[in-house]
């Protein structure tokens, strides 16, 4: 986008990088949609929707991800239960991917304009160790653990 010397004086980057990416957000928000509807529609035990867990298939062992889609499809449906025993790791989490998918698509669609908060670098490390240890805890075959597994 070609501007004179008084309007790039004027503009600033960001309301530059907006206006080149105003898409996204609604982009995003469509192709949620869209792949929601499908998932509370199609039951992925029924019908493969997706490959199968490459993880799995190679080792025979769970990955933290094992279950997920089987899990969304039950909380679409309003099973929260079966969901939660498919992947508990994933039910948990949900509420904060939410929360931060939507504070991008704000971003993206220029409805907030402050910085994003930085967490803690804690935070990242935290969230390694707990899926870590639940992708570790969800293949021991002993009871507690074995109840993680999908």
């Amino acid at each position: 986008m070609r501007c004179s010397r008084w309007q790039r004086e004027t503009v600033s980057p960001t309301s530059e990088r907006l206006e080149r990416t105003w898409w996204l957000g609604p982009g995003a928000a469509a192709a949620t949609t869209a792949a929601v509807a499908v998932l509370a529609r199609v039951d992925p035990t029924r019908v493969a929707i997706l490959p199968p867990c490459p993880f799995h298939a190679l080792t025979g062992a769970w990955c933290p991800g094992c279950g997920s889609t089987r899990a969304l499809h039950q909380l679409l449906n309003g099973h929260v239960g079966a969901a939660f025993g498919l992947n508990p790791l994933m039910v948990a989490s949900l509420p904060f991917v939410l929360v931060a998918a939507v504070m991008w698509a704000a971003r993206s669609a220029g409805l907030v304009t402050s910085p994003p908060r930085v967490l803690p670098s804690v935070v990242p490390w935290s969230v390694l160790a707990v899926v870590l240890a639940f992708w570790a805890l969800r293949n021991v075959p002993i009871h507690p653990f074995s109840a993680l597994a999908p």
